[in-house]
Parts: C-alpha cells; sequence; structure tokens
C-alpha cells in the first residue's frame, strides 16, 4: 500500500493522527510527530518531504498531480483543501502492468498478486537542499513499451550533483497497457485513445502550476526519457499539431525513443485487440465490439483485477517482444504518423539532444533467424502493409552476402562467441554484425532497430533542423550514440544513474559516466549538450591519459544539419553523431564524431 499518509491537525500537541489518505478511509493507521521544514503546502494538499543526508536532496515521494482515473477519459485536477496534509516518504503505486510478449502465456493475476493501483497518477520530485534559487526542471518519462514500469527506480542525483546542483528532477507516472492505450471506435467516441498520453501531458500542465513550490523554475523545463519514455517525448513533442511552442517545455533528451507502428484509432490491430481485451474480460462473446457502448460500459466498470488480467493476457499474444496496446493516432493529440507529422517539422519545444544505442533490436526479435526465408517471414509478419516494392527496397540494404555463413561470420559458434560491434565508419556495418549477432539474425535484429527505434531517433532530428525543415527556424538538435560494448536496449540508464567512479566489471570508466551525465545535465541547465574543454577537470572527476572525450565540445559536436566540423571517416560533419565509446583495453572514454549520414554504410 502507498504510504502517502493524511494528516489531520489534533489540539494540544505537536504529534498528528496519521490516516490513510490513499484509499480515501479515515480509519487511523498511526501516529507521528512531523518535522515542518520540507513543507509544501498546495491548493488541493500539503506534501510533507524529507531530506535524503546521504545525495544532499529534498525528496517528496507520491506526489498527486491528477485525481484518482477513470477509465479511458482526460486526467483531473487533485480535489481537496491545504489543510489536507499528507507525509510524501515512499514510492506510489505503480499503474496495473502488461508484459510484453516473451511467451505462451502468463498466469492469471490474483488479489494475491495483484500488482498497481489504478489510483497511480503521482511525481517523485528530487530538489538539492543547496538550492537558493529556483532551478532548471528536469521532468523524466519512464519507459517500458508503454505495459510497464513505474517512477521508483529512476535517480538522477549524481547527475544533478556533476552540474553543481544544477537542477532539479520530476519522475511522473501515467496509465499503461490497456489502462492508457486501449483503443477503439468506441473508446474514441465515448473516451479518448492515448490516455496514457495525456496523463503526462497533465503531469507537465501541473508542472507550470505548481512546481516552484518545490524549488523548480516553471520556465525552464527539459522531458527526458527512455525507450517508450523516449517515444513520448516525440508524440508530446507533435502534440495538437504541435501548436503548443514552449508552453509547457523548452527542451527534450530522447533515449532511444521507442515508436512501434502507430495505427489509426480504429485500425486493425488496436481493434483486434480491443476485442480481444472485451472478451477475456468477460465483456463480449467473440464479435466485433470494437463500437459497442454497452461493450465500453462493460470495460469500464470491471473491477482491476479482471481488466489487468485481461490487459494482460492480450499483450503477451503480441508480436513477440512487444506490446499490444500502444499510442495510436487519435486525431487530437497525436493528429498524424511520425513520419508524416516529424518530417513537416510542426512540433513543441526549442531544443532536443537524440541519442539510441548500438544494439537496440537484439531483446525484441526472436532469436532463431537462420536465413533469408526467415528474414522476409518476419517482414511479412511484423510489417503486413509493406508491398513487394518495399520488401525489395529493404533486401537491397539488409541482404546478407552468400559468403557469410548462414548465422555467424567467419567460423564464430553463437551470440557473444568472437562478435563484436562494428565502428559505424568501416565495413563490416551493423546490418551485418553486432556484439550479439550476425548473418540473417542481425539484419533482422538491426532492421527492427532501425524501424521502430533508430529511424524515429532520425526523424525527430530533421524536425528541429532549420538545415532540413522551414517550420524549424530557432530550433536546434544534437545527435549521439551509446556503443560500449554490449550496448543493448536500456543498458545506458546504467551509467546514467551511477556514481562517476571506476567500478570493478563496469563496461566504461568513470570519465565516461561524468562526460555522459554532463551531456544530459547541460542540455537541462543551458539547453546545450556540448561540453566544455577542460570539462573533466572542472567536475573534478579522476581520469586517466587514455580519456578523450573532447569530440563533445561544441566546435565538433556541432547541431544536426548545421556542422562544419571534421568528422571520423568519411562526410563534412554537416550531419555530426557523436559516437559514445571506449576503448578495448582499458574502457577509457572514447568519443568520437562520425557523419550521421554516411554511419554504418548509409
Amino acid at each position: 500500500m502507498h504510504v502517502v499518509l493524511k494528516v489531520t491537525t489534533s489540539s494540544g500537541s505537536g504529534c498528528f493522527p496519521i490516516r490513510d489518505a490513499h484509499n480515501h478511509t479515515e480509519k487511523q493507521v498511526g501516529a507521528a510527530c512531523l518535522g515542518l521544514g520540507l513543507n509544501v503546502t498546495l491548493d488541493y494538499g500539503t506534501y510533507i518531504g524529507y531530506e535524503d543526508i546521504t545525495s544532499g536532496f529534498n525528496i517528496w515521494k507520491g506526489v498527486r498531480y491528477a485525481a484518482p482515473p477513470t477509465r479511458w477519459q482526460v486526467p483531473e485536477w487533485p480535489s481537496g483543501t491545504s489543510t489536507d496534509i499528507f507525509k510524501a516518504i515512499t514510492d506510489p503505486p505503480q499503474c496495473p502492468q502488461s508484459i510484453a510478449s516473451i511467451g505462451p502465456y502468463i498466469p492469471t493475476i490474483t488479489n494475491a498478486t495483484y500488482s498497481g493501483d489504478e489510483d497511480c497518477l503521482f511525481l517523485n520530485i528530487y530538489t538539492p537542499a543547496s538550492a537558493d534559487d529556483l532551478l532548471p526542471v528536469m521532468v523524466y518519462i519512464h519507459g517500458g513499451g508503454y505495459g510497464t514500469g513505474s517512477a521508483s527506480p529512476y535517480d538522477f542525483t549524481y547527475m544533478s550533483e556533476l552540474m553543481d546542483d544544477g537542477f532539479m528532477f520530476v519522475i511522473l507516472q501515467y496509465r499503461l497497457g490497456a489502462f492508457g492505450f486501449a483503443s477503439s471506435t468506441a473508446i474514441s467516441e465515448y473516451g479518448i485513445a492515448n490516455a496514457g498520453l495525456y496523463d503526462q501531458y497533465h503531469a507537465l500542465e501541473w508542472v507550470q502550476k505548481y512546481i516552484s513550490s518545490f524549488g523548480g523554475d516553471p520556465n525552464n523545463v527539459t522531458i527526458a526519457g527512455e525507450s517508450a519514455g523516449g517515444g513520448s517525448i516525440a508524440l508530446q513533442a507533435m502534440a495538437y499539431g504541435g501548436t503548443d511552442g514552449t508552453r509547457l517545455w523548452q527542451n527534450g533528451v530522447v533515449s532511444s525513443p521507442y515508436i512501434p507502428q502507430q495505427w489509426d484509432y480504429d485500425g486493425a490491430w488496436p481493434t483486434k485487440y480491443y476485442n480481444m481485451l472485451a472478451d477475456f474480460a468477460g465483456c463480449s462473446d467473440g464479435e466485433d465490439v470494437s463500437s459497442s457502448a454497452e461493450t465500453f460500459e462493460c470495460l469500464s466498470s470491471v473491477d482491476s483485477n479482471t481488466l489487468q488480467n485481461a490487459s494482460a493476457q492480450v499483450s503477451v499474444r503480441a508480436l513477440f517482444g512487444q506490446w499490444a496496446f500502444v499510442p495510436v493516432t487519435d486525431g487530437t493529440f497525436v493528429q498524424n504518423r511520425p513520419t508524416v507529422q516529424l518530417l513537416s517539422g510542426k512540433v513543441n519545444g526549442q531544443s532536443l539532444v537524440i541519442g539510441q544505442n548500438a544494439n537496440e533490436g537484439y531483446e525484441f526479435v526472436h532469436q532463431n533467424i537462420t536465413s533469408e526465408a526467415n528474414f522476409t517471414d518476419f517482414i511479412s509478419y511484423n510489417y503486413p502493409l509493406l508491398s513487394d516494392t518495399d520488401l525489395a527496397a529493404i533486401m537491397d540494404v539488409y541482404a546478407i552476402d552468400s559468403d557469410w555463413s548462414v548465422t555467424y561470420p567467419l567460423g564464430l559458434s553463437g551470440p557473444l562467441s568472437g562478435l563484436f560491434d562494428t565502428d559505424g565508419i568501416d565495413a563490416p556495418y551493423a546490418t551485418e554484425m553486432s556484439k550479439a549477432a550476425a548473418g540473417w539474425q542481425q539484419a533482422t535484429d538491426n532492421l527492427y532497430a532501425e524501424v521502430t527505434i533508430v529511424c524515429p531517433a532520425y526523424w525527430l532530428a530533421a524536425a528541429y533542423s532549420p538545415a532540413i525543415n522551414a517550420n524549424a527556424e530557432g530550433k536546434k538538435a544534437w545527435r549521439y550514440q551509446f556503443s560500449p560494448p554490449n550496448a543493448f536496449h536500456v543498458t545506458d540508464l546504467g551509467p546514467l544513474q551511477q556514481p562517476p567512479v571506476y567500478e570493478v566489471g563496469s563496461s566504461e570508466d568513470a570519465a565516461f559516466r561524468a562526460a555522459f551525465q554532463g551531456i544530459w545535465g547541460s542540455m537541462v541547465v543551458k539547453g546545450d549538450p556540448t561540453l566544455a574543454s577542460g570539462y573533466l577537470d572542472q567536475v573534478k572527476v579522476s581520469y586517466i591519459t587514455a580519456d578523450n572525450i573532447s569530440a563533445a565540445q561544441s566546435e565538433y559536436w556541432q547541431p544536426w544539419g548545421q556542422g562544419t566540423g571534421p568528422v571520423s571517416g568519411s562526410g563534412d560533419g554537416t550531419y555530426a553523431l557523436l559516437d559514445l565509446n571506449v576503448t578495448e583495453t582499458n574502457d577509457a572514454a572514447n568519443f568520437k564524431v562520425a557523419d550521421g549520414m554516411l554511419w554504418e554504410g548509409a
């Protein structure tokens, strides 16, 4: 149970009875003497946080930003008064979860194993205790395929410390799985599709209204996220046709933007999954109920366990490694496909830094692709709307030469056995070889990565580049790739949150972590991710002679489409992509700038 606790004053004592506010009951569950130093009074409640002595941050966990949500309806502002007091010291309940399709079934979720609470629209807030003035704000949107995740695992205190306690940060939760992303004709008519995106948007509105009470500057907001969090930033950039400008946020840090195929709200797959949801929830008899008001009312009223079970059972039957309930084109919040709107340059915000990892596709693709036939079957199954002409164009890029063995080149025996990541500049390229796979398996992994993550990263960069897009005047974008060995999806989150010190077994050294965190932190603090000459001396991080992060300086790593500096390999630097890598001998930071349009043999 969530321990945001309601406190009502009692006369004649400095101690107050603590009452459980999360379930809206008035049953007394204990008493405490509460300090007054970290009380933040809002018009709907007072939140009592705590100072973490180790990190030097003031922390409030479980701050409500919306009322308990009504299924598939827009979030509403919280109700209450300033005299309602809440002790905000523990993580909020996570939203109901739906895992990806990785097996034939999942066990039924019972009351004993039920994980999550529909009343989950809360924030965790971290502010440096040393702050005297309002600080820049980083609002972090967690990933998890739009089906899993919560605020609890994320902590960017080390990053803020590197920036001289230069920013505060907020972690938000949003509705997931069917609760957040079920879609159908009925949902569109009687409610909203993309409810989870509306939650994120509402949280950003909350930041504008209330964050100054916690030490944040509402006029200096950066949104950040990884995977589905990065994809969410792309969709927030597209929100309402890109007509918001910088009203809610100015800058963004986008890591591995997960943007799976985006269907219309009443498209074939959303309709299929909605009908399955209704069937598993006991709201239909297997017929097409996607337009039924009666079915919508049934799904709106079944208990949480039933709907979470149904959501999870549908999601596990999605395409391998994917989730059933994901964002759609709804015509209001998301008005077009990313390929159309991002390339038109109609976006919110001012500047973005956008990165991906070297091996994004491995965890999303079944590792059983051994032939061209397997490869083309994968394409047909995952992308059924592609034409023969489309398939031929794909084969021109991804076809494996006959002198490669069926799965692994050079007689290699299996995954992670003698394989290596390509350098992006010289052959072999990532279409053929990585640390995880080679041959047709790698071609498949890389195809999925590029369709779902890498290409969206390029589209985002184009949307904010005046050299590419006439609508991007005054905007900027920077591009990077996270490339240390085994740079699989989400592996960048470790060095972004870990202390910038040497650790045995790490694939990157202290200087790498400090520079990587500095790139994110600099974007938050000054709207520019480049690092100054002598950065490692400035942040007082121990480093060795072999460490080389100079490529992250502004004279080399220049905005996308506007560069003039030198690059490694071919190209003129117009499309500067910063490769964040390490040396093989001692894991020292080894950053280079490559031409992003010639990268990996493009």
